[in-house]
């Protein structure tokens, strides 16, 4: 069964976007009446971006959140009046909330996620700077919600009665959202904002820019960057990254679990060039692969350890795609003539 929180977040995002018709708002009020718990979810979605969204100085998105209420105070009224039903999701309605979507809307005449960043500052009454090492490390909040720490990254926490904060300082972090709509739960890197009420991504900040990946929920995300069409806020949905390079913003379906595998110290390969895999692996394994030319592309697919460069070259050995010998403390890996598919997927 579709989470009510992504449900009314979906319908939220088709009401933003202008892609509602008077069809789409039966089917929403169908929905919301069928139960007193839909019409909370419904409420506190609607007010949580209320609070996330009002710090956007956009005329175009204030205009839309003024629609929006105009639109939907009258059946919140009449809802106050009414009965329940049963639950139910209009045919059709589960697919729209299952598939990857993406809402671009509004343009900023000023830089977009300052004054969201310059709330997060602002709300702290005890900050603190968190760092992982060279492990990844899980951290449980007060509130419920954990964030797991890739290696090498750190952030720094600033929680208020009326907001989380968190700023990722470098890096990559997992973000395990618990639901709370008076409070959002707002993540700051670089130059991007992601807002969440409920749900699960991951944001990582590096020298090329900043990213974030939904494996859950719905995310609002705020760009300095404008999209082609001049956007700068987002609504992402589970499957869809974002990545804001130095001079453009990118968006990508990706696979879920690929993407999420590192939380569980995993690294998933599905025909990928061995040479990617030993730059992804070395990192957690001390830089312990070296992938002689005429290896780089074996294709490699599987799930294996992050920090387990032995296993990996033992099961290359044993599959008799490559030999490897050891030397310095480098693991040395080199083709095989019968090793098969050299038609790789590249990573880069």
């Amino acid at each position: 069964m579709a989470d009510r929180f992504d449900v009314a977040a979906a319908y939220l995002a088709r009401m933003l976007s202008r892609r509602d018709s008077p069809a789409m708002q039966s089917e929403m009020d169908k929905w919301e009446e069928a139960a007193p718990e839909n019409r909370k979810a419904m409420e506190d979605v609607f007010a949580a971006w209320d609070v996330a969204g009002s710090t956007q100085d956009s005329p175009e998105i204030q205009q839309m959140l003024a629609d929006m209420r105009e639109r939907t105070q009258p059946k919140r009224e009449s809802w106050l009046r009414s009965g329940t039903g049963k639950w139910a999701i209009a045919a059709g309605l589960v697919a729209m909330v299952s598939a990857s979507a993406i809402v671009w809307f509004g343009k900023s005449g000023s830089t977009p996620g300052a004054s969201e960043q310059a709330q997060i500052a602002a709300a702290a009454n005890d900050p603190q700077i968190l760092t992982s090492g060279k492990e990844r490390r899980t951290i449980r909040l007060p509130d419920g919600s954990r964030i797991t720490l890739d290696r090498d990254s750190s952030i720094r926490l600033a929680y208020s009665d009326n907001q989380r904060g968190v700023t990722l300082r470098n890096g990559r972090a997992h973000f395990a959202v618990h639901k709370d709509a008076s409070r959002p739960f707002i993540v700051s890197a670089g130059r991007l904002t992601a807002t969440a009420v409920g749900t699960a991504f991951d944001v990582s900040l590096s020298p090329k820019g900043e990213g974030v990946m939904i494996s859950e929920g719905t995310v609002r995300v705020v760009t300095q960057l404008s999209a082609e069409h001049g956007g700068h806020t987002t609504l992402l949905n589970a499957g869809m990254k974002l990545v804001q390079y130095a001079g453009s913003v990118e968006l990508i379906p990706v696979d879920i679990m690929q993407e999420s595998a590192w939380t569980d110290g995993k690294i998933i390969f599905s025909s990928h060039c061995l040479t990617d895999v030993a730059r992804q692996m070395n990192p957690y394994a001390g830089d312990a692969l070296l992938v002689d030319r005429d290896a780089a592309r074996i294709a490699i697919s599987g799930v294996f350890d992050l920090n387990n460069a032995e296993g990996l070259a033992h099961a290359l050995e044993q599959q008799g795609l490559a030999t490897v010998r050891h030397q310095s403390g480098k693991i040395i890996i080199s083709r095989l003539p019968a090793a098969g598919s050299t038609d790789c997927r590249s990573m880069s």
